[in-house]
Order: structure tokens, then sequence, then C-alpha cells
């Protein structure tokens, strides 16, 4: 026992300093971005970017394929929100070289390191693919995101040549087996300044079966090359194929128009002295129409062996596994138990059937419970389906479900691959009922269909219970004994950290702490009043007033003049009575500071600062103040 207390003791110690570590540590990330691709020449930037502020920013020496024309630039971004008077600030720091390609070839860009709060944290290493450069190169740089817009209006057709734009249907392989899948990938590539897409037409896919992929909805052209050349490389769909039929099999071409942003060159015209400037900025734009189509392709579907084909194949193609499960082995007469066949691993899933159980005869079965736990992918379909079978034996006996031979196509291989399943010994034992039982199929299926989706079935006869365990451990009070100490260390760890944000925003700080720094102040006051010291009580008093304003409106001190104060006060929903008796009273106390006679008792001026202080507390809202930000 002194042993398992001291196990106790240091799981809770280890959960305590895994959930600290947890709540305390920072996202923090250091990334590195460069375009993929570029041509030598070429002018590009590499960014180095953390999401705090970093210090002791260090990068290792570049390839020397690649030629730094300045860097690291330094540059720092944030941003404040206010959410329902929560305020969150983010951060961003940035160190960009700009840089030329002078080789071709891939090249490395090497990682770098920065610290933020002492850690150390390094970015990952970037290839860049260096291409041979050409004039067009530059020129037809774009934006690398385009998005399809139907409601385009109508626009000419362009002269533009296919190579500088044109799609594809890309198939993952040339030849499969009948059943076996492969993947689609239509793109567009481009090397002009795409606007976006009109009249999108998508193969058929005759012949197959198809399973769409999910990728977004928005186009994102990326960099890539083709026979050397970049191009701008967008993906529009991706399907997942399953050949229905052997043979040659046809896919329809995939036709698009493109919507292309080009520049127009205008000849100057004698009697339009404007002309002259659109020749002199190179002209102007306009939006053309280019229509474009990939060629159709064929795929070779290879036909599935004859001769070898096993009697239990019955049209399962991939790689799988076959497993079964029974709930019991022993029950009484007219009580249910539950066998389960599981078919698991990458293939045509989606179409294996439910498989033939040869049940006993006195067994009363029923349509079996399909359950399907795969996901389609770019790789196939993945997981397993499950066929749930629920019978009740009506008479006592020994009896026997005998294996399951279950055969499918492995492309792998190119062979037919078989399993067997467990073959399980049932005894039954005498029920109640058991001799008189005469059932009406129909009913008694449907009730259990019902109770399918609620208890299942209830099964009937003595029920053993027994008495509970007194032992501490797995008890409540032992959860208890773990979920409160470290829901209390968690609550405090969001305490913490909920007040160190609040610290670092300056002014809503400032803000809450005025009336405190005030009233401070005006003790200070009351030592001069008692003392009698007339200059010391006017001067901290105005001190006290200006600095109580300052901090509770969020002021710098060039903006302390009394006309923006009482403008301020105004526009904070404070009546014009008010701000006009405070401006009244500062100018009262300036007038008695520098006044030879004392018109005015110290304990009443003190007596008035105090309430005047007072109600603007109670009247300006923290949330107000807090927007000034």
């Amino acid at each position: 026992m002194k042993g398992l207390y001291i196990f106790r003791v240091m799981l809770l110690i280890t959960l305590l300093l895994n959930i600290s570590s947890f709540l305390l540590a920072q996202d923090i990330s250091f990334k590195v971005s460069a375009p993929r691709a570029v041509a030598t020449g070429e002018n590009f930037r590499i960014i180095y970017t953390v999401n705090e502020k970093g210090e002791n920013f260090k990068s290792a020496d570049f390839p020397s394929g690649i030629r730094v024309l300045s860097g690291p630039n330094l540059s720092t971004s944030s941003s404040v929100q206010i959410i329902n008077g929560k305020v969150s600030q983010s951060m961003n720091q940035s160190y960009t070289f700009y840089a030329v390609a002078t080789e071709e070839g891939t090249l490395s860009i090497p990682p770098a390191t920065v610290e933020v709060d002492g850690e150390t944290y390094t970015s990952e290493s970037l290839n860049i693919e260096v291409v041979q450069g050409n004039s067009n190169s530059q020129a037809q740089q774009q934006s690398n995101s385009t998005q399809s817009n139907p409601n385009q209006t109508k626009v000419p057709e362009a002269e533009i040549a296919n190579k500088d734009l044109f799609v594809r249907v890309e198939l993952s392989d040339k030849e499969v087996y009948q059943g076996e899948s492969l993947l689609a990938t239509l793109k567009v590539y481009a090397r002009v300044d795409l606007e976006g897409f009109e009249d999108i037409r998508y193969p058929s896919f005759n012949g197959f079966w198809s399973e769409d992929i999910d990728v977004s909805s928005r186009i994102s052209l990326e960099r890539g090359t083709v026979n050397g050349q970049i191009y701008n490389i967008g993906t529009f769909k991706k399907v997942l194929l399953f050949p229905q039929q052997s043979g040659k099999l046809t896919i329809s071409p995939f036709e698009l128009d493109c919507i292309v942003r080009q520049r127009t060159q205008r000849r100057r015209r004698s009697n339009d002295p404007f002309s002259m400037f659109d020749e002199f900025l190179g002209g102007g734009y306009q939006r053309v129409l280019k229509k474009v189509a990939s060629p159709a392709l064929t795929l070779n579907v290879k036909p599935l062996p004859v001769t070898t084909r096993p009697s239990s194949f019955h049209g399962a193609v991939g790689d799988l596994k076959l497993s079964s499960s029974i709930d019991f082995t022993n029950v009484k007469s007219n009580e249910p138990l539950t066998f389960t066949v599981k078919v698991s691993g990458k293939g045509n899933l989606k179409f294996i059937d439910p498989l033939a159980v040869n049940f006993p005869p006195d067994f009363e079965v029923y349509d079996p419970k399909i359950g399907n736990n795969f996901k389609v992918t770019a790789n196939g379909i993945t997981g397993s389906k499950t066929f749930e079978y629920l019978v009740i034996p009506r008479r006592h006996g020994n009896y026997t479900i005998p294996s399951i031979d279950f055969s499918w196509f492995n492309p792998n291989s190119g062979k037919y691959e078989t399993a067997s399943t467990e073959a399980y010994e049932i005894e039954v034992a005498r029920g109640e009922n058991d001799d008189v039982a005469v059932i009406n199929p129909g009913a008694v299926k449907e009730n259990v269909q019902i109770l399918g989706k609620d208890i299942r079935y209830i099964k009937t006869g003595n029920i053993k219970l027994t008495a509970p365990s007194s032992f501490f451990v797995a008890s409540t009070p032992f959860y208890l004994a773990y979920i409160i100490p470290l829901s209390l260390f968690a609550a405090f760890i969001f305490y913490v950290r909920s007040k160190r944000k609040e610290n670092e925003n300056v002014s809503l700080v400032k803000n809450k702490r005025a009336g405190k720094l005030a009233r401070k102040r005006l003790q200070q006051v009351e030592k001069h009043l008692k003392a009698g010291e007339k200059d010391l009580f006017y001067k901290e008093l105005l001190n006290a007033f200006w600095g109580y304003i300052g901090d509770k409106l969020s002021l710098e001190r060039a903006e302390m003049t009394k006309d923006f104060v009482k403008d301020r006060l105004m526009s904070f929903q404070i009546g014009e009575e008010q701000a006009n008796e405070f401006i009244r009273f500062m100018d009262e106390c300036e007038f008695a500071q520098f006044s030879p006679s004392e018109n005015t008792s110290m304990n009443e001026v003190y007596e008035r600062a105090i309430k005047q202080i007072s109600e603007l507390e109670n009247n300006i809202q923290q949330k107000v103040a807090v927007k000034t930000v």
C-alpha cells in the first residue's frame, strides 16, 4: 500500500507539471517562405517569420547559386482586437532577404535561428528549383490566387499561345486492373495574368465509378515548372476513379473558358492630346477570353484473371484483411447473439456486399447491420466495413457456425488472395418456452429490429448481483482526489495568464489604477494642508488632478489642455455642467496657487477635490476608456 501511495503522488506531480507546461507554453512558430520555382536572373524574396518579438536572428550562408542583394530587413507588425470588452494582441516579426538566382538546379535555403524569451527556435530548410530564365518569366508573374466567377461579362476571344495557357487531366496510373482505384487531377497551367474562369466543363468519366476528393473551392495558383519553364499551376478538382469494366476506357476532355488580363498598346491620335500619356505609360489593359481544353485520355484497364478466380470471389479488389467475432458462445434458447464479420484495408470497400454465412437451420437470422468506417483519400479508400448479424437460437443443443471464405484480388501481387474466419462452436442450453416455441418470423423480426435501434434485446433469466467493493482505488473519491486539484491548478494558471495579458495593455492598466493613484496623491495633498504649506498644497493638488485625468482618459501629456479635456469628458457621456465645473475648479486652483491672498479655505478646496474625483470615477466607464486604445 505504501508503494501504491508513492505511485499516486508521483503520477499527480507528473500530471501537474505537464498541465502547467501546456498552459504556459506559447504557440511560437518560426517559418521560412520563398517561391518554389524561380528563373535565373529573377529577383525574389526569402522571408523568415516569427509570431513573437525575436532577438539574435542568425541565418546560415546561402548556396552559391543565390546572390543576396540585401537583408535581413527587419519588419514588425502588430494588431489589437477588442471583442466584447476583451483585448487581444498579436504580433509578427519578419526578416526578409532580397536575392537573385544565378545558377540552375535545386537549391536549398538553409534554416535560421532566432531567440524568443531566451529560447532558441530553428526554421525548416526549403528547396527552390531554379530554371533557365527567359524574357517572359518576370513579366508574366501574377497573383497566387484566382477565383472562379461565372457572372463575368462577355469578353472578346484572345490569341494566346497554347504553351502559355492550357489545362490537363493527370492520372496517377496509366494502366490499372478492373476495380482498382486511380487518381485523376484536373489542373490549369498559366504563364499569363488570369482573372477568372467561366463555363467549366468537367469530364464525364464514363465507365468509371467516381468519388470526389475534398479540395478547397478557392483555386490557389502555385509556381511550378514544366519542361524547364515556370508556370502558375492551379488545381480544380481531384477525383478517385474505379474502372467498372476492362479494355480501353476514354476520359473526355476537361474544357474551360479563362478570363485573361492583357496589356494593350494604343496608337497616338493626332486629335487627342491626352493619347500621348497612354503611349508614355505603355498602354492600358483589357480582359480577353481564352478557351482551353485538355486532350482526351485513354486508359488501359486490365481484366481480372479468370482461370485462377476462386468461387469465394465476388468483386473485391485491393489489399484487404478478414476478421470475425462473436459475443457469446454459451446462451439459452430464444436468447440472441451477435456474429460480426469485418473486412479492412485499402481497396474498393464501398462495393463489398454482405458475406453469405451458413447458419444452422434452428437459428433465426436477421438482415445484417452494415457499418462503414472508411475515408476517401487521394491514395484510395482505406478503413473497414463490418457486417453485424443478429441471430437467435430457437432450440437447445450444440451448433457450429462454420468458417467463411472470402477472396479478393490484390493488384500489388497480381493474384487472388483468400482468408477464412474462425468456426465457432455454440452451446445452447434449454431456455423458457424451448419446447413450445412457435414464432411468427415476420412479426418477431420486426420487433427485434426495433429493439436493435434501442436496447437491442432484453435478456431474461437469473441475474447474479455482487456487492460493490469498498476499495478506494477506482472509486469516485479516488478520481475526485485527482480532478479537483488539477481543476484548481488549471484555473489558477488561466487566472495568472489573464492577469498577465491585462497588464500588457498599458492603457487599460492606467485606466484601472487612475483612481487609486489619485487617492495616494490626495493623501500627500492632505499632509501639505495640515502643515499649512499653501504653494505645495495647490501644486500637488493640480498634479493629482492632471495625473488622474491623463490616466483615466488615456491622454498623452501634449493633449492635456483644458479645452481638449473638456471635449473628451463630454464625449465620454459626462454632462456639460460637470465638465464645466471640473475646468472651473482647475482654474480656481491655479489662481489660488499664485494669488498672494487666500480667498478660499484650503479645507474647502480639499473637500471639493475629493468630490470632483469621486464623481468622475463613478461616471466614466472603463470600457469607454479601453476603446480609445
